[in-house]
């Protein structure tokens, strides 16, 4: 079981890690995906785009690192404040927008397909902050590490379908003029 755990926290070390990266490596285009979302006053944005990477990649690092409570609380946390974000878009129609993911070079528009991933994976979280946290053997320290990056590899060529297949229907859609 401690495997399993130590696979759910480097999955969710490397989504965070990978959205702290994308967000800080494009952070204007950030900006104007948090100013997209509507949710906080025009002026808190700026420091808000600026602090939520780091904030990302020290939950990223204490998943890595930390002994096991606190990182998966704040990690599930963040991942059900997105969640919410995202739904209250949704539920006010702004689904064409950005969902500020990062996670991909493809750009994802809000779905409830992303609202149940990021709920899915803050529940997900709950396994690991319930085993308790002794060490494991070599052995089983690899088994949790490539299990962990092997799950990831396997959600980021999900994202990147997600992405993909709503733009092969609307080419699609174009092409066979109903579209129009």
């Amino acid at each position: 079981m401690n495997e399993i755990a130590l696979a759910i926290r480097v999955l969710v070390a490397l989504i965070f890690l990978t959205a702290a990266l994308g967000k800080s490596r494009h952070r204007l285009a950030f900006q104007g995906v948090v100013t997209n979302y509507r949710l906080l006053p025009e002026i808190a944005v700026p420091g808000f785009a600026l602090l939520l990477p780091l904030v990302e990649a020290t939950v990223a690092a204490a998943l890595l690192i930390a002994p096991a409570g606190g990182p998966e609380v704040s990690a599930a946390t963040l991942l059900i404040l997105f969640a919410a974000a995202m739904a209250i878009n949704i539920f006010r129609g702004r689904r064409h927008i950005d969902c500020g993911c990062f996670q991909s070079a493809l750009k994802q528009t809000l779905s409830w397909t992303l609202v149940a991933r990021n709920v899915a994976l803050a529940l997900l979280l709950v396994i690991p902050a319930a085993v308790p946290g002794r060490s494991l053997p070599v052995s089983g320290t690899a088994e949790g590490l490539v299990m962990g990056s092997a799950l990831f590899l396997l959600l980021q060529t999900m994202n990147i379908l997600w992405s993909v297949v709503p733009a092969w229907r609307l080419r699609g859609a174009l092409v066979t003029g109903e579209g129009e």
